[in-house]
């Protein structure tokens, strides 16, 4: 312990020694009393990891996790890569201005220079902030200013999520049912996801007398993260269309399936569309940043930030810092020269083949498998809700977690293999391992999910619902 004026502050050689009930007593208090219970229940609890390399986590029992998670698609080139902690290393010891507020940095600007190579078209006018809420944010702001007076409806899709502040939770289809807790947004209509009916009637329901739409900004996701859902091939060059025809302002959320997720760089590419704006997080800080960005076409910023007194009219504090800056370049670079959209391409087909055969060999369990690229997902049956009934009033929800949890418990705490389920729907795993992932560790994830399928989940999901409503 440290002691600052009368304080015992706790060092980094404290938080090393505390054990695992030590560390979740502190967790509950201080983070989050039912995120802790609800780690505990999966077992996450139980272990604390010590070190983290490429695709394996190593816990303080020994043990190495095969992660399938990306940690939420943030770890596209896996735990730790030696050459973005060695480039982080240079940056440090240089010593250098690391907030680069007062002074144009050369470092910002081959970076964003790079974004210009990889985006297709000309979008090469960038935006750095911290996450992907705070770059839809500043996306939508873009957009609204662009669009002028009124042209301040914003459309959003029915299956969507763009964060979890009040702006982006307005405009997350998937979150309506938690909205309501909220206040949000005005001038927001939703549209059904792959609809492009629905988003023309939308438009021209809002036509005012000069013929111009109320509408000046659709945001939407190109492929949907949750159940990877893949709209019709020519939903998004309609859409396209619509917004030139309109002048719509089209905005592409590429938070997690930006830099190679799907098996492209973006997933807006398998449409052979371009957005005017497009989001970017998650993999960007290459696992080692808290990084995000915005990127649009110039025209389109110009028009919006036009006068001298808008040049920081959006503006953040931590705007490209050194470090973060560095992360994301030799990020890039690892995708590149490690040729990971290709591989992602790759190993994702062989992933959803073998996921098919999952599926063909427990069809009572498994709903449906979806993927594309490495972004992947497995969704369970409810089958047992009438017997989980008997042992829980919490509804739906409650049901869904009786699979997914046994099956997340089991990998686990069995074959050493961390697997999630996303927000929005309990009932499956979202699989989306680093873009180094190969057969062989592909091979070890499907032969022990199968042996956990074969098991008796109805014991291990039992217990799971036990702990989370006591008989």
């Amino acid at each position: 312990m440290q002691t600052i004026q009368g304080l015992k502050l706790m060092t980094m050689e404290d938080a090393d020694q505390l054990n695992e009930k030590e560390n979740l007593k502190l967790f509950k208090k201080h983070i989050g009393h039912n995120l802790g219970k609800m780690l505990s229940m999966l077992g996450f609890a139980d272990v604390i990891p010590v070190r983290a390399n490429g695709m394996y986590i190593t816990l303080n029992d020994g043990r190495e996790v095969l992660d399938m998670t990306g940690h939420v698609g943030v770890l596209v080139v896996g735990h730790n890569h030696p050459r973005i902690i060695n480039a982080r290393r240079k940056w440090a010891e240089r010593e250098g201005l690391e907030t680069w507020k007062f002074f144009p940095s050369p470092y910002q600007a081959a970076l964003c220079h790079n974004l210009s190579l990889v985006f297709p078209e000309d979008l090469e006018v960038v935006f750095f902030c911290n996450s992907g809420a705070e770059a839809n944010e500043g996306a939508m702001k873009l957009a609204e200013k662009y669009a002028g007076p009124g042209r301040e409806l914003i459309v959003y899709t029915d299956i969507s999520f763009h964060g979890k502040t009040h702006a982006t939770l307005t405009v997350s289809g998937s979150e309506k049912h938690q909205n309501h807790h909220f206040n949000q947004l005005e001038n927001c209509t939703m549209v059904k996801y792959g609809d492009i009916n629905d988003l023309r009637r939308v438009i021209e329901e809002n036509m005012n007398s000069k013929g111009a739409t109320r509408v000046g900004t659709f945001i939407v996701e190109a492929i949907r993260t949750e159940g990877v859902v893949i709209p019709d091939k020519n939903y998004f060059k309609e859409v396209r269309e619509l917004c030139d025809q309109y002048d719509i302002v089209l905005i592409f959320d590429e938070i997690y399936t930006g830099f190679g997720r799907t098996g492209k760089m973006f997933a807006f590419e398998h449409f052979e569309v371009s957005p005017d704006i497009c989001s970017f997080s998650k993999a960007f800080g290459g696992g080692k940043a808290t990084f995000a960005a915005f990127i649009t076409k110039p025209w389109i910023f110009n028009k919006a930030y036009s006068k001298m007194n808008e040049a920081t009219l959006h503006s953040t504090t931590y705007n490209g810092y050194g470090e973060e800056i560095v992360s994301a370049m030799e990020t890039m670079h690892i995708i590149n020269d490690e040729n990971l959209v290709s591989n992602s391409e790759e190993m994702g087909e062989y992933l959803l083949k073998r996921l098919e055969e999952v599926k063909n060999e427990f069809p009572d369990i498994v709903e449906y498998v979806s993927g594309i690229g490495l972004l992947t997902c497995i969704k369970f049956k409810s089958k047992t809700k009438k017997m989980v009934k008997l042992f829980s009033n919490r509804g739906g929800e409650t049901i869904d977690k009786f699979i997914t949890g046994a099956i997340i418990t089991l990998l686990f705490k069995k074959h050493n293999i961390l697997t999630f389920t996303p927000p929005h729907d309990s009932s499956q795993l979202l699989i989306t391992p680093s873009l180094i992932i190969n057969k062989k560790q592909i091979d070890f994830f499907i032969e022990s999910l199968k042996e956990v399928l074969s098991e008796n989940l109805w014991k291990v999901g039992f217990d799971y619902i036990k702990k989370l409503t006591p008989l």
